[in-house]
């Protein structure tokens, strides 16, 4: 499989709106965070190794719910969990076994604190079946243009990072592009006359080639109500001229 560099996401295959995109792994599992924490986490990857499930805290009397958006590293999967307003409230990461048994395996994972860097080991993980959730609610061309924002902790500074992405039409099918990330440290806008082309069929995700002098590029995937960018690019490239070029993550449309 194909390795891409993190925090971030990307792309998709031949679908429209709605409809499933093609799959390459389906994953639920049930078991505790530590000793105590009852969950049941469970998401999809689609071609682009981009995953998208949920997190269910099944512990509490009423269980808690929280959005699951991540990637396939080439080692294994990065998640985080978010709010409804697009911060992180934890960061997952889970190495599964998928080829050697009859059914996936976790074989390593834990969940971070992303304030405080408290770790919790997966445990007694079971894998499940699917449930009948569609975690593939993707952005049709209508809904895409706007502003989005990205928030996310850094535990070194002890501070929140924030981003923003801005998307407006260049004519049909393609968009102009502006994105800054204080995480990472990167800021990109699309080259003067040339903008970004959105696939087609799907009309929903675009690649952005050579971004910069150094070879720099990224895609980007919308969903309905966020999009995830992530570098397509070798690491050398994220760092162009003494400035950071990087921006992956996952970025929510504001309302």
């Amino acid at each position: 499989m194909k390795k891409f560099f993190l925090m971030g996401l990307i792309g998709l295959v031949g679908l429209m709106g709605n409809v499933r995109a093609d799959v390459l792994g389906e994953f639920h599992f049930d078991g505790t965070l530590g000793d105590k924490i009852g969950v049941s986490i469970e998401f999809a990857v689609n071609g682009d190794y981009v995953a998208v499930g949920e997190i269910v805290y099944t512990h509490s009397k009423k269980p808690i719910r929280f959005l699951l958006v991540g990637v396939w590293t080439g080692d294994e999967y990065m998640l985080n969990e978010y709010q409804p307003d697009g911060s992180v409230t934890g960061c997952l990461r889970m190495e599964i076994d998928d080829t050697t048994y009859n059914e996936p395996v976790l074989t390593a994972g834990t969940w971070t604190n992303p304030k405080n860097g408290q770790v919790y080991e997966m445990k007694n993980m079971e894998s499940g079946s699917m449930s009948a959730n569609n975690p593939w609610d993707y952005g049709t061309p209508g809904t895409i243009e706007g502003e989005y924002v990205f928030h996310q902790w850094d535990l070194s500074s002890k501070s929140m990072k924030e981003g923003r992405a801005v998307f407006h039409w260049a004519g049909e099918h393609s968009l102009l592009f502006s994105v800054n990330n204080d995480l990472l440290g990167g800021s990109l806008k699309n080259a003067p006359g040339r903008p970004a082309e959105l696939r087609a069929y799907t009309y929903n995700t675009f690649d952005y080639p050579e971004a910069n002098k150094c070879g720099y590029s990224f895609s980007a995937c919308f969903f309905k109500n966020f999009v995830v960018l992530i570098t397509s690019s070798e690491p050398e490239t994220t760092t162009c001229q003494g400035k950071n070029h990087r921006i992956d993550g996952v970025y929510f449309k504001m309302k």
